[in-house]
């Protein structure tokens, strides 16, 4: 009797040791491993960390597309940007220049700060709304806009007496708490050899 219970608490002790283990050794391979391939160009991007700025600049250049639905809706969509993005950076912030008008030599600025959340399918980051009929019912202003119903803030500088109607993505930052921030910049006009991602008002 006693040998049958030492065989049990045995194979107990053996069974607890190997699911820690395995726990461990999954955590570790889940972390290290499974997010962390930057070459995998075409696939979802899960992490930003290991990718040196001129590859996440050509990655986000394919990944941040404007969306424009049938009712009048704009969006900044994220394609193939996993949620887990958020999980390292929570803020993005998005910057874009207008094109054809100028203040002093220097184009007008939109900065969009808005929170990185996952989507509906939560294993994609959620689009980001521009309300660009509220925006145009301003008038043209240095200024931060909030809207009802949108988390997101709008500020412009370099304001003219119009709001331009072309937009130009400048730049993409993905900032955390910790005050680290993974800094994506674009090319500030439309030239032949580069297609910006362009927003239309």
């Amino acid at each position: 009797m006693e040998q049958f219970v030492y065989k049990s608490k045995s194979v107990a002790l053996f069974f607890l040791t190997f699911t820690l283990g395995f726990s461990l050794f999954y955590g570790y391979f889940n972390e290290n491993f499974a997010d962390r391939d930057p070459a995998a160009v075409g696939h979802k991007v899960h992490q930003l960390k290991n990718f040196d700025p001129e590859q996440l600049k050509e990655e986000l250049s394919h990944k941040v597309q404007i969306q424009n639905l049938p009712d009048g809706k704009k969006y900044i969509r994220f394609t193939s940007l996993s949620s887990n993005v958020c999980r390292q950076y929570p803020k993005v912030q998005i910057q874009f220049t207008g094109d054809g008008i100028s203040v002093a030599g220097e184009p007008p600025v939109m900065t969009i700060d808005a929170e990185c959340l996952p989507a509906q399918d939560p294993v994609e980051m959620a689009s980001i709304e521009i309300p660009v009929t509220r925006i145009l019912k301003q008038k043209p202003a240095n200024a931060s806009f909030k809207f009802d119903g949108l988390s997101s803030t709008f500020t412009f500088s370099g304001s003219g007496d119009e709001w331009p109607r072309t937009w130009i993505l400048r730049s993409v930052i993905f900032k955390n708490q910790n005050g680290n921030t993974k800094v994506v910049a674009f090319e500030k006009t439309i030239t032949e050899n580069k297609t910006p991602t362009v927003l239309e008002f």
